[in-house]
């Protein structure tokens, strides 16, 4: 249709302007002028913008219906876990509310930043993944114990890393999750020697030589959970590697108040 109408009004012969006087011929004659007459440009241009307002009008009539009525937390839900549940393929338990999934295999070489960014690209139940935020000594426990039954971990040689950090303030650790991604809660502050925050849970150990944790070492900013000595925690670089990770869904227990 677009097209039939610029193909007639190409074709339309010059008009003439009866009874005009010499100006406004004059006037006329400047507007013919341009390569062609300015009132069809003119006219094209109505035609165009028309097409693109009925354009957008029949955009706006194919969104869904679902999506039109979705409040603003399903919303946010959708552009978080645009593809619904995203496990690929890794087994999902539950402890309280919160759901976890245990990663990793005895031939995997994973860093602290790669464990973060693979938590990050899952998702269960309309929440996005991250590594798992501990604040309690059942949760701490449960956990250690299903990452003992995973296939092929051995308590002796593989540990799990979960999502805290002392990167942005050394001997200030935090917990990383959703809404907490630079700006992490604050749980522990100082070495070995050094306190919980708020009265927040901890649960720190030894390292492979026997040092007591965390020992302000400053290459040493991310946290793993050890097999060998089980369940207690040892700061490490974050760029070595450990065969497994915990994910955790939801919000985490770390980020309420105390």
């Amino acid at each position: 249709m677009l097209w039939f109408l610029i193909g007639i009004l190409s074709d339309q012969p010059h008009l003439s302007v009866l009874g005009a006087s010499p100006l406004e011929m004059q006037a006329h004659a400047a507007l013919d002028s341009c390569n062609g007459l300015p009132w069809k440009h003119l006219t094209l241009l109505y035609i165009l913008a028309g097409s693109a307002f009925i354009t957008a009008l029949v955009a706006v009539n194919k969104t869904p219906e679902g999506e039109l009525s979705m409040s603003g937390s399903d919303l946010y839900t959708k552009s978080i876990c645009p593809f619904g549940d995203l496990t690929w393929g890794d087994e999902v338990f539950q402890f309280d509310d919160h759901h976890y999934q245990i990663i990793g295999s005895k031939d995997a070489s994973v860093s602290w930043r790669e464990a973060a960014m693979d938590a990050n690209s899952r998702c269960y139940g309309g929440q996005p993944g991250y590594l798992a935020n501990i604040d309690s000594e059942d949760e701490n426990d449960y956990l250690y114990a299903k990452l003992s039954k995973k296939p092929h971990f051995s308590a002796n040689t593989h540990d799990a890393w979960i999502g805290a950090t002392d990167m942005k303030n050394e001997g200030v650790f935090s917990w990383i999750g959703p809404k907490h991604l630079i700006n992490g809660v604050k749980f522990w502050e100082g070495d070995e020697n050094g306190q919980a925050i708020d009265g927040r849970y901890t649960n720190w150990g030894q390292d492979s030589s026997g040092q007591s944790q965390p020992d302000s070492n400053g290459e040493e900013d991310c946290i793993e959970m050890r097999g060998a000595s089980p369940g207690r925690w040892n700061d490490k670089n974050c760029y070595q590697p450990n065969e497994f990770f915990i994910v955790e869904f939801g919000t985490p227990a770390t980020s309420t108040d105390h």
